[in-house]
């Protein structure tokens, strides 16, 4: 669970590499073996999911919390 603002940028520094990860996977194994791109890019793609997910619900947090601006 993120729960500050350097807890996001570590998240987001992640997806990036697990973003890098893929695009390795991608160039070295998909064109030689499709099937075992496809299992390895398994986890990357699910750790992808869940740091997504947990940016969505922290930024839902701050948007909850935040004060409406006056008119």
């Amino acid at each position: 669970m993120i729960e500050t603002a350097e807890q996001l940028y570590q998240a987001i520094e992640q997806m990036g590499r697990m973003q890098r990860i893929l695009e390795s996977y991608r160039n070295e194994i998909l064109t030689k073996n499709p099937r075992n791109f496809a299992l390895l890019a398994e986890g990357p793609l699910e750790q992808l999911r869940q740091l997504q997910k947990q940016i969505d619900e922290y930024i839902q947090r701050l948007e909850a919390t935040a004060t409406p601006a006056s008119s």
